[in-house]
């Protein structure tokens, strides 16, 4: 029996769609990426937490950091979920005309690389079996039919990944703007609050 080996990218698990709305008010990120929540009364929000503002914004920059760390992984596995939906549906295609091939009982002729700048060719003649490498250096035997469902279930599941990644890249980036906004007036209100109170005690020296 002869068959033909694919590479085959490991299945993520994380799924959801994307909406491109905005979000509602009530909306959680089901990754559990938590709300920043828009300060409205500077000076109340001051007092009921009952520190100075300089340790408030100490405490906003070190969310601003983690949003923004966040984000970069988020960025990093994007790039990489989109390398391997190209690579799962190249796969895809393969398969596909090994069956074509199989069922006309035709060889193929194709080149494939032994290193980055050196091919050979190879003759592949009617097979109904590929072998799957699945990572961890495992390889797995199946029958065309059997490789063609378990590829196009990994690109539907890379798909919906892609929409996910999306999804909480673009909350993300929303949180990220209003910690931006929080912060830019609590010191701005920060530095008034100094100005007027310095003003008042050199009225009161006079």
């Amino acid at each position: 029996n002869s068959f033909c080996t694919l590479l085959v990218p490991r299945r993520e698990t994380m799924s959801t769609s994307h909406t491109t709305e905005p979000f509602p008010d009530d909306y959680k990120n089901p990754r559990g990426i938590p709300k920043v929540d828009f300060i409205e009364d500077i000076p109340a929000f001051v007092k009921s937490r009952g520190v100075g503002a300089e340790s408030i914004l100490r405490q906003f920059q070190e969310q601003h950091s983690k949003y923004k760390l966040m984000e970069h992984k988020l960025t990093q596995n994007m790039a990489h979920l989109r390398s391997k939906v190209p690579e799962i549906e190249k796969n895809i295609d393969t398969v596909k005309l090994l069956q074509q091939r199989n069922a006309d009982q035709a060889e193929l002729v194709t080149d494939f690389g032994i290193t980055d700048l050196c091919y050979a060719q190879a003759v592949i003649p009617p097979t109904d079996k590929v072998h799957l490498w699945l990572g961890a250096n495992v390889m797995v035997e199946y029958s065309l039919d059997e490789a063609l469902a378990l590829l196009e279930k990994n690109l539907a599941s890379a798909k919906a990944n892609l929409d996910s990644t999306a999804e909480d890249m673009a909350w993300l980036r929303d949180q990220t703007v209003i910690c931006e906004v929080n912060t830019s007036r609590m010191y701005n209100w920060d530095v008034v609050r100094r100005r007027e109170e310095e003003a008042a005690q050199k009225e009161g020296s006079k």
